[in-house]
């Protein structure tokens, strides 16, 4: 079943006969759904490779999937403590991709029984998997942002009006953008366009609401045109942002995030000691 199904993708591809000896395993693996709230979440294509998959090769299949991500393993890898993991969208390579990783780590349990207790990017960045239970939970290093004066650059962006922007870095970071109305992020309109031009960093749209003293449910969604895409469909990455940010507004380290891109994503974390933990 798996054989034919690596045959049909990638001849269906033209991706040339030499490539795919390198390739082991593919598997289609979704993250981020809940029935519950109807919500589709998203997936990624699993590689699983041999010595030898160059990265232009990486690139040539993550350009012909219908996934937001590609991922991929090395075989001679995947059983170890420590493996590196690399993601691929359709127009390029992506520097740190949460949904990917906890993909992953979700295809290696089911399919083999094992998964390493960290992956590691191209940039050295580390991964850290959780399993509880026979889960995987995804931890993440916290990424702290400062208040920024981002308003007019962004006020012809957003159909919305920007109450506060908090950015990591001035560029190749995160800028997450407060409005200041309450109105469903769902009709949010934006101007693509005059991002690219007007910012360097990929941006979430955040509103808050249910707020109590013990928890509360936010909704945000994610644009990176700069990076090669115009919305994410489900961001785990965005949360190493957003948890801190909300813990630093309201105190609270438990939220349910709903990315709400057309198709939806449910994202639960939680905070401490400056590592966020999602699933």
């Amino acid at each position: 079943m798996q054989a034919k199904a690596k045959r049909t993708l990638l001849s269906q591809r033209r991706l040339q006969q030499p490539r795919l000896r390198y390739i082991k395993h593919l598997y289609s693996v979704p993250v981020f759904s809940s029935s519950q709230h109807n919500l589709a979440g998203s997936s990624a294509l699993i590689v699983i490779y041999t010595q030898g998959l160059s990265t232009r090769v990486m690139q040539k299949i993550a350009s012909n999937s219908q996934h937001p991500a590609s991922v991929f393993l090395n075989e001679n890898e995947i059983s170890h403590r420590v493996c590196n993991i690399r993601w691929f969208n359709q127009t390029s390579e992506i520097k740190r991709c949460g949904h990917g990783t906890l993909a992953a780590a979700k295809c290696l349990l089911a399919h083999f029984g094992f998964c390493p207790s960290h992956f590691i990017s191209n940039d050295k960045e580390r991964f850290k998997i959780k399993r509880i239970t026979g889960r995987v939970q995804l931890q993440l290093a916290a990424i702290n942002l400062k208040k920024s004066d981002e308003l007019n650059s962004l006020s012809d962006v957003f159909s919305h009006s920007i109450k506060a922007t908090y950015s990591t870095a001035y560029k190749n970071g995160y800028t997450v953008v407060l409005f200041k109305n309450m109105a469903d992020l769902k009709h949010l309109e934006v101007n693509f366009t005059h991002l690219v031009n007007v910012h360097n960093n990929a941006v979430i749209a955040l509103q808050i609401h249910s707020i109590n003293k013990n928890s509360a449910s936010a909704y945000f969604r994610y644009f990176a045109p700069q990076f090669g895409v115009n919305e994410d469909t489900a961001t785990g990455s965005a949360v190493s942002v957003i948890a801190p940010l909300i813990f630093r507004l309201y105190g609270l380290n438990k939220v349910t995030l709903m990315q709400q891109s057309p198709k939806g994503a449910l994202l639960n974390y939680t905070f401490s000691s400056n590592q966020v933990v999602v699933s």
